[in-house]
């Protein structure tokens, strides 16, 4: 932000205020980025005298995308070089020839494009609207999107740089910017009141999107009657794969890989292993069959897992 310093210490507060409002979904633990470009989660609470600083550019914060009830109230977009932004920026422009509002913002290696919602949605209805964006519009599946869990873990769930503030790793600001490449405002500062009330998506757009993003309906590959164990464990297994179950839950490359459910990831540090049929994380989070991903992902006990997977595969 242009001269910040020398702006009053009352209009500071005012642009930190309303900065918050808009982004900020959690108060009870916040993600502080390192001089390595990396988050560090601080398990302390936020406050705003947080992003104060984060505008005077001493510290830079990170923004959680999904509050403790696993809502989310904007998704983003993630163009991590020059050849992903110019797709998003063309899908930009599209939307807005529609009337769809969307916010276009430089980053350090390329962009994200930001969309907000009117009130908090499920997390997996803010994800197949993402889904559904990236689809109709023919973007790589190297494109990211956050957040990248349909719920919350054991952690806080992914996180994107708070706008406005210093990236550590290059010491510059990246402001918002209209499709054509003209900034929304020719300051930063006169660019974060725009945040105050951003433009939301509308419902029937939302639900347009939502369901060109829904995973079409999977049903299992086996019968109960042609599913081999003796124990009701191993006839859920047999029910139907690793591979189909997880991918329900988990956007999988064809080569199996996927960003991990359980934890912050970045990598896409989960696979699963087609002709072994069991899913692993290489971060650490454990691995195993359908059961052991369902007690984790639903933090259940094996019984109860082994319930509901019956209830749900051996119908």
């Amino acid at each position: 932000m242009e001269k910040e310093n020398l702006l009053p210490s009352t209009e500071f507060n005012l642009l930190a205020a309303g900065l918050a409002d808009t982004f900020i979904q959690r108060w009870d633990t916040y993600p502080r980025q390192m001089d390595n470009g990396s988050y560090l989660c601080i398990k302390k609470p936020l406050y705003q005298n947080h992003i104060l600083v984060h505008l005077r550019g001493e510290i830079t914060l990170g923004v959680y995308l999904l509050n403790p009830d696993s809502q989310a109230r904007f998704i983003v977009i993630d163009a991590d070089d020059d050849e992903q932004f110019a797709q998003v920026n063309r899908m930009a422009s599209n939307l807005a020839h529609r009337g769809i509002p969307s916010y276009l913002e430089r980053s350090r290696r390329g962009g994200h494009l930001w969309f907000f919602f009117n009130k908090a949605v499920p997390g997996k209805d803010a994800r197949n609207f993402g889904k559904g964006l990236i689809t109709g519009h023919g973007l790589p599946d190297e494109i990211e999107l956050y957040p990248k869990q349909d719920h919350l873990g054991d952690g806080p769930g992914s996180l994107i740089r708070l706008p406005f503030g210093v990236h550590r790793k290059d010491g510059k600001r990246y402001g918002f910017i209209h499709p054509s490449g003209e900034k929304l405002a020719p300051l930063l500062r006169d660019q974060i009141p725009m945040f105050f009330n951003p433009q939301t998506v509308s419902m029937a757009v939302f639900d347009e999107f939502c369901k060109l993003g829904q995973p079409e309906p999977r049903t299992p590959e086996f019968t109960p009657s042609e599913s081999p164990g003796e124990t009701l464990s191993l006839r859920i297994k047999a029910a139907i794969t690793v591979q189909d179950f997880v991918g329900r839950y988990v956007d999988l490359t064809p080569a199996g890989r996927g960003h991990c459910p359980f934890h912050e990831d970045r990598n896409r540090s989960f696979s699963v292993n087609v002709e072994h049929n069991y899913w692993h994380c290489f971060s650490g989070c454990g691995g195993g069959s359908v059961i052991d991903f369902w007690m984790r992902y639903k933090n259940l006990d094996f019984v109860e897992a082994v319930g509901e997977l019956a209830g749900m595969l051996l119908k």
